[in-house]
């Protein structure tokens, strides 16, 4: 540079050399000392790391100092160990030994039970079918009858219950005491050792078939086992699990656990009486077990009723047949069953209440005694309040295919059967009552055009009474179905009774149900070989409808007409009948 040039270029000279320096990352600041290269845009956020401590050793004033003072990253280690503090504990594995139901008294701790001396007992190898070696114990306790004919006399009910506390608490200890046996005698051999580690760690279908092992093995010495077969359709555990876990439970329950008879609690039996001895304790042993065994079939047969309420099809159609397995093969819990898969009919899906048609239909085959308790279930069923036509019309479809017979109690069920079909038209028949008046009143107060939103509701009051209709004819057809396996005198009272109901349903409006009342008094009237004035004028003017050839069941009246002019012994009357299908008809060609 030469010395000639003025302060100007010297000035821009600097400039140029700064704005250079500027994109270099160097600071150009005068008033900074240099501090070499810019590096803010790479430095890293948060806090430095703590430095290193030196080697040389500091005085203890010095050292409290730094450690009343924690650095950053010790707050941050804190602040994550609170947070991890403050999580909920993970719930126990699907099929896991920990019963997570705290209402199970045997699911508590056993620990106080362990520092308690042995009572004399019977072993658990020697366990062949609970329910056989508890009979033979009553034997041997109560003499030959057991306690079969022995009734419980309670006179105070507060000393009784604590009573039964007390012997509770004692059969807990002997169960515990006798579960510990098992795992000595039999967890030696190596088949039981794999299998009680597949109870532990183990797939989902290892497991289940580890437990179901053990159950079948001895069930009273494997009460946990149960338990955790029962979570897995009590909890909301998923149902995938609940499909598995209804197949394993339903098995043991039917082959291993459940006796050809009703379960008893520990409050039925007469524990008073147990005597202080080897028997003594196992009897008191096999009744708490029945107990416990009670309560665990009443939580199945809960959640099998909750599943036959779920939303997805293939889980309802499992619990439904679940129920009619149970009800086929034992009778304990048989009420709720029972009820349960009556409450079905009222399925909105029409799949789900054809099955529970389905599956009552086969109980009836399977078991007929129960064609009266099953018909008082339904009766209950049909007249609960806010019942739609639809489940009423599948309750009654399914009463009117239960087989009927002229011995034993056929004639009584048959009687049954009348009774709840006719009591059921009296509620039909005022209900359409109420509801005509009501529609008279409406038609009164509101006259005007009718609108889009009219019309579809007279859509919708039309399939309604088409559904009505179709609940009547099931309710005739039922009808003349059980009306000839009645007893001669208790169709006489059938008759005196309903018949003015049913020449009411004569002039109904549907010419379907008319006809079906017709017959139904057809039946009636040959019974008892009386024939009325009035039926052949009903019969004559259901001649005059135009409906009667459009109708399905014309053949079904064509039939009525021809079987009652020729039971009709007056002439004159059947000539104009004659004469009447001929003007209607014209002559055949």
């Amino acid at each position: 540079m030469s010395k000639s040039k003025s302060p100007q270029d010297a000035e821009l000279l600097k400039s140029d050399i700064a704005s250079f320096a500027s994109s270099l990352g160097f600071s150009t600041d005068a008033s900074v000392p240099y501090s070499g290269f810019n590096d803010v845009d790479f430095r890293k956020a948060g806090p430095l790391k703590p430095p290193k401590p030196s080697k040389t050793p500091k005085s203890k004033n010095q050292s409290a100092q730094l450690e009343k003072k924690p650095n950053s990253t010790q707050i941050q280690k804190n602040d994550k160990n609170t947070r991890n503090n403050q999580r909920p504990k993970p719930k126990p594995p699907v099929l896991s030994l920990e019963d997570t139901n705290k209402n199970n008294s045997f699911s508590r701790e056993h620990d106080k039970f362990k520092n308690f001396p042995a009572l004399p007992l019977v072993k658990a190898s020697a366990l062949s079918v609970w329910y056989e070696d508890e009979l033979e114990l009553e034997k041997k306790v109560f003499g030959e009858e057991g306690n079969a004919k022995k009734a419980v006399e309670v006179r105070n009910v507060d000393e009784w219950k604590k009573l039964v506390d007390k012997k509770r608490e004692l059969g807990e200890r002997l169960m515990f005491q006798y579960a510990k046996d098992y795992e000595l005698s039999k967890g030696k051999s190596g088949d039981m050792k794999m299998v009680m580690a597949s109870q532990r760690s183990g797939t989902a279908a290892d497991k289940v078939s580890a437990f179901t092992f053990m159950i079948a093995d001895n069930p009273v010495a494997n009460l946990k086992s149960l338990d955790g077969l029962l979570g897995l359709v009590t909890s909301k555990v998923g149902k995938r699990y609940a499909f598995t876990g209804f197949d394993a439970l339903k098995e043991l329950f039917i082959s291993n656990l459940l006796p050809d008879r009703k379960l008893k609690t520990l409050l039925q039996r007469p524990v008073n009486e147990l005597p202080e001895t080897k028997d003594g304790y196992s009897l008191l042993l096999f009744w708490y077990w029945e107990d416990c065994l009670k309560q665990r079939y009443e939580r199945f047969v809960i959640a099998v009723e909750e599943a036959s309420r779920d939303m997805l099809p293939a889980l309802k159609d499992k619990a439904l047949k679940t129920m009619y397995i149970l009800l086929k093969s034992k009778s304990e819990q048989e009420r709720k069953l029972l009820s349960s898969l009556v409450n079905k009919l009222g399925d909105p899906q029409n799949k789900g209440a054809s099955n529970a048609d389905y599956y009552l239909s086969n109980l009836l085959s399977d078991h007929p005694n129960m064609k009266a308790v099953v018909i008082d279930e339904v009766d209950n069923f049909l007249f609960r309040p806010h019942l739609g036509p639809r489940a009423k019309y599948h309750a009654i479809n399914f009463l009117s295919q239960i087989r009927l017979s002229q011995k034993g109690d056929g004639p009584k069920v048959a009687k049954r059967l009348i009774d709840v079909y006719f009591a059921l038209f009296k509620v039909l028949i005022t209900e359409a009552g109420r509801s005509q008046e009501l529609d008279n009143k409406s038609n009164k107060v509101v006259k005007h055009t009718p609108s889009s939103k009219e019309n579809k509701l007279k859509v919708g009051e039309e399939s309604h009474i088409e559904l009505d209709s179709r609940l009547l004819s099931a309710l005739l057809t039922g009808v003349n179905r059980a009306f000839p396996y009645v007893s001669s005198n208790e169709a006489d009272d059938i008759t005196d009774v309903q018949t003015p109901m049913l020449f009411q349903l004569v002039h109904s409006k549907n010419f379907n149900v008319g006809v079906q009342a017709l017959m139904l008094l057809d039946k009636i009237s040959s019974k008892n070989q009386v024939v009325s004035d009035r039926f052949y004028r009903a019969l004559y003017s259901k001649l005059l409808l135009p409906a009667v050839m459009n109708s399905s069941k014309a053949k079904m009246f064509i039939g009525l007409l021809l079987r009652a002019m020729k039971s009709d012994v007056n002439l004159k009357r059947v000539a104009a009948f004659s004469k009447r299908v001929l003007q209607e008809y014209g002559p055949p060609e």
